[in-house]
Protein backbone atom coordinates (compact mmCIF):
# COMPACT_ATOMS: atom_id res chain seq x y z
CA UNK A 1 0.00 0.00 0.00
CA UNK A 2 1.20 3.49 -0.82
CA UNK A 3 0.34 4.71 2.68
CA UNK A 4 3.04 2.42 4.07
CA UNK A 5 5.68 3.66 1.64
CA UNK A 6 5.03 7.37 1.16
CA UNK A 7 4.72 9.97 3.90
CA UNK A 8 3.68 13.34 2.49
CA UNK A 9 1.01 15.48 4.08
CA UNK A 10 -0.08 19.10 3.72
CA UNK A 11 2.56 19.80 1.07
CA UNK A 12 2.59 21.71 -2.19
CA UNK A 13 3.49 18.96 -4.67
CA UNK A 14 4.50 19.39 -8.30
CA UNK A 15 4.24 16.13 -10.26
CA UNK A 16 5.70 15.78 -13.76
CA UNK A 17 5.10 12.60 -15.82
CA UNK A 18 7.14 11.78 -18.90
CA UNK A 19 5.29 12.22 -22.22
CA UNK A 20 6.47 8.86 -23.67
CA UNK A 21 3.04 7.55 -24.64
CA UNK A 22 0.46 7.72 -21.85
CA UNK A 23 1.85 4.99 -19.61
CA UNK A 24 3.81 7.28 -17.29
CA UNK A 25 0.84 9.63 -17.08
CA UNK A 26 -1.62 6.80 -16.36
CA UNK A 27 0.45 5.33 -13.55
CA UNK A 28 0.65 8.73 -11.88
CA UNK A 29 -3.16 8.79 -11.48
CA UNK A 30 -3.30 6.55 -8.35
CA UNK A 31 -0.32 8.40 -6.91
CA UNK A 32 -1.98 11.80 -7.43
CA UNK A 33 -5.22 10.58 -5.84
CA UNK A 34 -3.27 9.23 -2.87
CA UNK A 35 -1.46 12.55 -2.45
CA UNK A 36 -4.80 14.36 -2.51
CA UNK A 37 -6.16 12.02 0.18
CA UNK A 38 -3.16 13.02 2.31
CA UNK A 39 -4.27 16.67 2.03
CA UNK A 40 -1.50 17.69 -0.35
CA UNK A 41 -2.13 20.35 -2.98
CA UNK A 42 -1.12 18.89 -6.34
CA UNK A 43 0.01 20.73 -9.46
CA UNK A 44 0.63 18.70 -12.62
CA UNK A 45 3.17 19.85 -15.20
CA UNK A 46 2.39 18.24 -18.55
CA UNK A 47 1.65 18.78 -22.23
CA UNK A 48 -1.87 19.16 -23.76
CA UNK A 49 -2.22 15.46 -24.64
CA UNK A 50 -1.44 14.41 -21.09
CA UNK A 51 -3.80 17.03 -19.69
CA UNK A 52 -6.62 15.78 -21.91
CA UNK A 53 -6.16 12.29 -20.45
CA UNK A 54 -5.77 13.44 -16.85
CA UNK A 55 -8.90 15.59 -16.95
CA UNK A 56 -10.86 12.36 -17.47
CA UNK A 57 -9.38 10.94 -14.27
CA UNK A 58 -8.68 13.63 -11.69
CA UNK A 59 -10.43 16.63 -10.16
CA UNK A 60 -9.16 19.50 -8.03
CA UNK A 61 -5.65 19.81 -9.42
CA UNK A 62 -3.82 22.68 -11.06
CA UNK A 63 -2.14 22.30 -14.44
CA UNK A 64 0.89 24.06 -15.85
CA UNK A 65 2.21 23.64 -19.36
CA UNK A 66 5.47 21.74 -19.71
CA UNK A 67 7.07 20.78 -23.00
CA UNK A 68 7.66 17.10 -23.63
CA UNK A 69 10.65 15.04 -24.71
CA UNK A 70 8.80 14.36 -27.98
CA UNK A 71 10.50 11.01 -28.51
CA UNK A 72 10.16 9.89 -32.12
CA UNK A 73 9.97 6.33 -33.34
CA UNK A 74 10.73 5.03 -36.82
CA UNK A 75 9.05 2.64 -39.22
CA UNK A 76 12.35 0.99 -40.08
CA UNK A 77 15.04 1.69 -37.47
CA UNK A 78 15.00 -0.12 -34.09
CA UNK A 79 14.01 2.23 -31.30
CA UNK A 80 17.43 2.07 -29.61
CA UNK A 81 19.03 3.35 -32.83
CA UNK A 82 16.45 6.12 -33.11
CA UNK A 83 17.06 7.16 -29.50
CA UNK A 84 20.81 7.15 -30.10
CA UNK A 85 20.35 9.51 -33.06
CA UNK A 86 18.11 11.76 -30.96
CA UNK A 87 20.46 11.80 -27.96
CA UNK A 88 21.81 15.35 -28.49
CA UNK A 89 18.27 16.74 -28.74
CA UNK A 90 17.03 14.77 -25.73
CA UNK A 91 20.03 15.96 -23.67
CA UNK A 92 19.09 19.52 -24.57
CA UNK A 93 15.54 18.88 -23.34
CA UNK A 94 16.89 17.68 -19.97
CA UNK A 95 18.92 20.88 -19.59
CA UNK A 96 15.92 22.95 -20.68
CA UNK A 97 13.55 21.35 -18.18
CA UNK A 98 16.10 21.78 -15.39
CA UNK A 99 16.13 25.52 -16.09
CA UNK A 100 12.32 25.54 -16.43
CA UNK A 101 11.99 24.11 -12.92
CA UNK A 102 14.41 26.66 -11.44
CA UNK A 103 12.38 29.48 -13.00
CA UNK A 104 9.08 27.93 -11.86
CA UNK A 105 10.28 27.59 -8.25
CA UNK A 106 11.21 31.28 -8.13
CA UNK A 107 7.58 32.21 -8.85
CA UNK A 108 5.66 29.40 -7.14
CA UNK A 109 5.69 27.75 -3.73
CA UNK A 110 6.57 24.07 -4.05
CA UNK A 111 7.66 21.71 -1.28
CA UNK A 112 8.16 18.51 -3.27
CA UNK A 113 8.81 17.82 -6.97
CA UNK A 114 7.97 14.31 -8.19
CA UNK A 115 9.40 13.47 -11.59
CA UNK A 116 8.26 10.32 -13.37
CA UNK A 117 11.31 9.57 -15.55
CA UNK A 118 12.07 13.20 -16.42
CA UNK A 119 15.78 13.51 -15.67
CA UNK A 120 16.13 17.28 -15.38
CA UNK A 121 13.41 18.02 -12.82
CA UNK A 122 15.45 18.21 -9.64
CA UNK A 123 16.45 21.23 -7.59
CA UNK A 124 18.35 21.74 -4.34
CA UNK A 125 15.70 24.18 -3.10
CA UNK A 126 13.04 21.44 -2.77
CA UNK A 127 12.66 17.75 -2.07
CA UNK A 128 13.17 16.11 -5.46
CA UNK A 129 11.84 12.59 -6.09
CA UNK A 130 12.49 10.43 -9.17
CA UNK A 131 9.96 7.69 -10.05
CA UNK A 132 10.99 4.76 -12.23
CA UNK A 133 10.74 1.03 -12.71
CA UNK A 134 13.72 1.00 -15.06
CA UNK A 135 16.63 1.33 -12.67
CA UNK A 136 18.75 -1.01 -14.77
CA UNK A 137 18.39 -0.35 -18.50
CA UNK A 138 18.44 -3.25 -20.93
CA UNK A 139 20.54 -1.99 -23.83
CA UNK A 140 21.83 -3.84 -26.92
CA UNK A 141 25.24 -2.16 -26.61
CA UNK A 142 27.13 0.21 -24.30
CA UNK A 143 25.03 -1.13 -21.44
CA UNK A 144 27.59 -0.19 -18.80
CA UNK A 145 27.87 3.41 -19.97
CA UNK A 146 24.10 3.84 -20.37
CA UNK A 147 23.42 2.56 -16.87
CA UNK A 148 26.23 4.71 -15.48
CA UNK A 149 24.51 7.76 -16.98
CA UNK A 150 21.09 6.61 -15.79
CA UNK A 151 22.34 6.19 -12.23
CA UNK A 152 24.26 9.46 -12.31
CA UNK A 153 21.09 11.38 -13.13
CA UNK A 154 18.95 9.51 -10.60
CA UNK A 155 21.44 10.25 -7.81
CA UNK A 156 20.89 13.97 -8.36
CA UNK A 157 17.46 13.51 -6.77
CA UNK A 158 16.86 13.28 -3.02
CA UNK A 159 14.90 10.04 -3.36
CA UNK A 160 14.15 7.32 -5.90
CA UNK A 161 10.74 5.62 -5.80
CA UNK A 162 10.86 2.27 -7.58
CA UNK A 163 7.48 1.20 -8.98
CA UNK A 164 7.62 -2.51 -8.17
CA UNK A 165 7.44 -5.01 -5.34
CA UNK A 166 10.56 -5.04 -3.18
CA UNK A 167 10.58 -8.84 -2.97
CA UNK A 168 12.45 -10.13 -6.02
CA UNK A 169 10.25 -13.22 -6.28
CA UNK A 170 7.17 -10.99 -6.67
CA UNK A 171 8.82 -8.51 -9.04
CA UNK A 172 6.83 -7.31 -12.05
CA UNK A 173 9.81 -5.60 -13.71
CA UNK A 174 12.41 -8.30 -13.07
CA UNK A 175 15.92 -7.20 -13.93
CA UNK A 176 14.78 -3.69 -14.76
CA UNK A 177 14.15 -2.89 -11.10
CA UNK A 178 16.19 -5.48 -9.20
CA UNK A 179 19.96 -5.67 -9.30
CA UNK A 180 23.02 -4.40 -7.46
CA UNK A 181 21.58 -1.25 -5.93
CA UNK A 182 23.45 2.00 -6.15
CA UNK A 183 21.13 4.45 -4.43
CA UNK A 184 20.85 4.51 -0.62
CA UNK A 185 17.55 6.41 -0.66
CA UNK A 186 15.70 4.09 -3.05
CA UNK A 187 12.27 3.01 -1.87
CA UNK A 188 10.13 0.33 -3.49
CA UNK A 189 6.60 1.78 -3.44
CA UNK A 190 4.89 -1.17 -5.15
CA UNK A 191 3.02 -1.21 -8.48
CA UNK A 192 0.90 1.77 -9.50
CA UNK A 193 -2.40 0.91 -11.16
CA UNK A 194 -5.72 2.69 -11.51
CA UNK A 195 -7.49 -0.62 -10.83
CA UNK A 196 -8.19 -2.87 -7.88
CA UNK A 197 -8.87 -6.58 -8.19
CA UNK A 198 -12.42 -7.48 -9.25
CA UNK A 199 -13.98 -10.64 -10.59
CA UNK A 200 -14.29 -10.77 -14.39
CA UNK A 201 -17.77 -10.21 -15.81
CA UNK A 202 -19.84 -13.36 -16.17
CA UNK A 203 -21.07 -12.37 -19.62
CA UNK A 204 -18.37 -11.37 -22.11
CA UNK A 205 -19.34 -8.46 -24.36
CA UNK A 206 -16.32 -8.67 -26.67
CA UNK A 207 -14.27 -11.52 -28.06
CA UNK A 208 -11.15 -9.38 -28.26
CA UNK A 209 -10.11 -6.11 -26.64
CA UNK A 210 -7.24 -4.33 -28.42
CA UNK A 211 -5.46 -1.72 -26.28
CA UNK A 212 -3.15 0.50 -28.31
CA UNK A 213 -0.59 2.81 -26.76
CA UNK A 214 2.81 4.36 -27.30
CA UNK A 215 4.49 6.69 -29.72
CA UNK A 216 3.78 7.09 -33.43
CA UNK A 217 4.23 5.71 -36.00
CA UNK A 218 4.39 2.33 -34.24
CA UNK A 219 1.01 2.77 -32.53
CA UNK A 220 -0.70 3.33 -35.88
CA UNK A 221 1.25 0.53 -37.55
CA UNK A 222 0.05 -2.00 -34.98
CA UNK A 223 -3.49 -0.68 -35.34
CA UNK A 224 -3.41 -1.30 -39.10
CA UNK A 225 -1.99 -4.79 -38.70
CA UNK A 226 -4.64 -5.86 -36.19
CA UNK A 227 -7.46 -4.37 -38.27
CA UNK A 228 -6.26 -6.56 -41.13
CA UNK A 229 -6.24 -9.61 -38.86
CA UNK A 230 -9.84 -9.21 -37.71
CA UNK A 231 -11.48 -7.38 -40.62
CA UNK A 232 -12.57 -10.61 -42.30
CA UNK A 233 -13.37 -12.45 -39.09
CA UNK A 234 -16.98 -11.37 -38.63
CA UNK A 235 -17.52 -14.04 -35.95
CA UNK A 236 -15.33 -11.94 -33.62
CA UNK A 237 -16.61 -8.85 -31.85
CA UNK A 238 -13.69 -6.44 -31.38
CA UNK A 239 -13.33 -3.53 -28.96
CA UNK A 240 -10.51 -1.19 -29.95
CA UNK A 241 -9.13 1.51 -27.66
CA UNK A 242 -6.86 3.58 -29.89
CA UNK A 243 -4.98 5.38 -27.10
CA UNK A 244 -4.91 8.71 -28.91
CA UNK A 245 -7.18 11.72 -29.41
CA UNK A 246 -5.97 12.13 -33.01
CA UNK A 247 -8.83 11.22 -35.38
CA UNK A 248 -8.36 7.95 -37.27
CA UNK A 249 -7.21 7.95 -40.88
CA UNK A 250 -9.11 4.81 -41.77
CA UNK A 251 -12.57 3.29 -41.53
CA UNK A 252 -13.22 0.26 -39.35
CA UNK A 253 -14.95 -3.05 -40.04
CA UNK A 254 -18.51 -3.44 -38.78
CA UNK A 255 -17.46 -5.88 -36.06
CA UNK A 256 -15.28 -3.18 -34.42
CA UNK A 257 -16.37 -0.92 -31.55
CA UNK A 258 -13.83 1.91 -31.52
CA UNK A 259 -12.90 4.35 -28.74
CA UNK A 260 -10.12 6.93 -28.86
CA UNK A 261 -9.41 7.25 -25.13
CA UNK A 262 -11.48 5.98 -22.22
CA UNK A 263 -11.64 6.83 -18.54
CA UNK A 264 -10.80 4.30 -15.84
CA UNK A 265 -14.29 2.98 -15.17
CA UNK A 266 -15.02 2.32 -18.84
CA UNK A 267 -11.61 0.73 -19.41
CA UNK A 268 -12.11 -1.50 -16.39
CA UNK A 269 -15.44 -2.66 -17.79
CA UNK A 270 -13.84 -3.38 -21.17
CA UNK A 271 -11.00 -5.35 -19.57
CA UNK A 272 -13.27 -7.45 -17.37
CA UNK A 273 -15.87 -8.13 -20.08
CA UNK A 274 -13.53 -9.23 -22.89
CA UNK A 275 -12.58 -12.84 -23.59
CA UNK A 276 -9.12 -11.92 -24.93
CA UNK A 277 -6.84 -8.88 -24.58
CA UNK A 278 -4.12 -7.76 -26.97
CA UNK A 279 -1.76 -4.96 -25.94
CA UNK A 280 1.82 -3.72 -25.86
CA UNK A 281 4.10 -4.96 -23.09
CA UNK A 282 4.42 -1.48 -21.63
CA UNK A 283 4.94 -1.57 -17.87
CA UNK A 284 1.85 0.49 -17.01
CA UNK A 285 -0.37 -1.86 -19.04
CA UNK A 286 1.22 -4.84 -17.31
CA UNK A 287 0.61 -3.36 -13.86
CA UNK A 288 -3.06 -2.84 -14.76
CA UNK A 289 -3.39 -6.46 -15.94
CA UNK A 290 -1.71 -7.70 -12.77
CA UNK A 291 -4.06 -5.63 -10.60
CA UNK A 292 -7.09 -7.24 -12.27
CA UNK A 293 -5.53 -10.74 -12.48
CA UNK A 294 -5.96 -10.81 -16.27
CA UNK A 295 -3.91 -12.38 -19.05
CA UNK A 296 -3.12 -10.88 -22.46
CA UNK A 297 -1.33 -11.42 -25.73
CA UNK A 298 1.67 -9.09 -25.60
CA UNK A 299 3.15 -7.46 -28.72
CA UNK A 300 6.24 -5.44 -27.75
CA UNK A 301 7.11 -2.30 -29.69
CA UNK A 302 9.84 -3.31 -32.18
CA UNK A 303 13.30 -2.30 -31.04
CA UNK A 304 12.09 -1.06 -27.64
CA UNK A 305 14.34 -3.26 -25.53
CA UNK A 306 12.42 -2.59 -22.31
CA UNK A 307 9.16 -3.92 -23.78
CA UNK A 308 10.93 -6.83 -25.46
CA UNK A 309 12.49 -7.78 -22.13
CA UNK A 310 9.17 -7.43 -20.26
CA UNK A 311 7.32 -9.54 -22.82
CA UNK A 312 9.86 -12.35 -22.42
CA UNK A 313 9.91 -11.98 -18.62
CA UNK A 314 6.11 -12.08 -18.30
CA UNK A 315 5.93 -15.02 -20.69
CA UNK A 316 8.29 -17.05 -18.49
CA UNK A 317 7.12 -15.84 -15.07
CA UNK A 318 3.38 -15.32 -15.55
CA UNK A 319 2.56 -17.38 -18.64
CA UNK A 320 1.58 -14.49 -20.92
CA UNK A 321 1.56 -15.22 -24.65
CA UNK A 322 3.76 -13.02 -26.85
CA UNK A 323 4.05 -12.23 -30.53
CA UNK A 324 6.67 -10.28 -32.48
CA UNK A 325 5.03 -7.48 -34.48
CA UNK A 326 6.75 -8.46 -37.73
CA UNK A 327 5.24 -11.95 -37.39
CA UNK A 328 1.63 -10.79 -37.09
CA UNK A 329 -0.66 -12.73 -39.39
CA UNK A 330 -4.28 -13.72 -39.03
CA UNK A 331 -3.28 -17.32 -38.43
CA UNK A 332 -0.60 -16.45 -35.86
CA UNK A 333 -2.90 -14.19 -33.82
CA UNK A 334 -5.90 -16.51 -33.85
CA UNK A 335 -3.74 -19.47 -32.83
CA UNK A 336 -2.57 -17.55 -29.74
CA UNK A 337 -6.03 -16.47 -28.60
CA UNK A 338 -7.89 -18.75 -26.23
Amino acid sequence: MLSQKISLQNKQVLICPLDWGLGHTARCVPLIKFLQEQKNVVTIACDPKQKLFLELEIDDVKYVDLFGYDVRYSLSLPLWQKIFLQFPRLSAVVRKEHKWLADFLQKNKVDVVISDNRFGLYNKAVESVFITHQVFVKAPFLSGFINYMNHTFIKRFNACWVVDFEEKERSLAGGLSHGKFFFPHANFIGPLSRFEHKEPAGEKKHDVLILLSGVEPQRELLEKKLIEVFSGSTQFTIALVRGTAVPPKTSYPKNFTVKNMVATRELEDLLLSSKNIICRSGYSSLMDLQALSLQALLIPTPGQTEQEYLAEYWNKKFGFKTLVQSQITKEAVLNLLS
